[in-house]
């Protein structure tokens, strides 16, 4: 992902400017399809002391339509008002990301038979639906894309580097977690 920043202040700091390219490239593990995401900082009212700091960020998506996220924040201390702005950038991505997601997710058949053709429901199974998954293999790496890539809560993979079903999952605190199952 490509990060442009503009300054516009009297001088922005080299920390700051590393964790903005950091916070921003981040936005990738979301959703693949961010291409590039450009910062201006600026300043208003330069002779007061205390001027007004504003940042806004626009991310450019890949894709046939190519959507355009923005994120505008103003204040006083320029690092809030950048983590404003970038959490902001962050949830858009989301959302549009689980938009896109439901969206192929929910497209079903068209019905044939009208409500009245049905009969009564199916009866209620004591077993579970059994679900059959081709698995290929994957290193772990290979895997964790393939998580968030495809916006379920687990992966199945067949481990490449010990031949085994494994399966990697999201903690609540964001760090991933891989299942080795153990035979006894």
């Amino acid at each position: 992902m490509k990060v442009v920043i503009h300054d516009r202040t009297a001088e922005l700091a080299a920390p700051l400017r590393a964790y903005t390219e950091k916070r921003l490239s981040r936005l990738s593990r979301h959703f693949e399809r961010v291409l590039e995401a450009d910062v201006l900082f600026s300043e208003n009212g330069r002779h007061s002391q205390e001027p007004e700091r504003a940042v806004k960020i626009t991310v450019r998506m890949d894709g046939r339509k190519t959507p355009l996220l923005t994120a505008h924040e103003t204040g006083r201390d320029l690092q809030a008002v950048l983590d404003l702005a970038l959490e902001k950038v962050d949830r858009q991505v989301v959302k549009l990301k689980d938009r896109i997601v439901d969206r192929h997710r929910n497209r079903t058949p068209a019905r044939l038979a009208t409500t009245e053709d049905e009969g009564p429901p199916p009866p209620i199974q004591d077993e579970p639906e059994r679900v059959r998954q081709r698995v290929r293999p994957e290193s772990l790496a290979e895997a964790a894309k393939a998580l968030d890539a495809n916006g379920h809560l687990f992966h199945v993979f067949l481990n490449e580097d010990t031949g085994e079903v494994n399966v990697i999952y999201r903690r609540a605190d964001d760090s991933l977690a891989v299942i080795e199952p153990i035979v006894t």
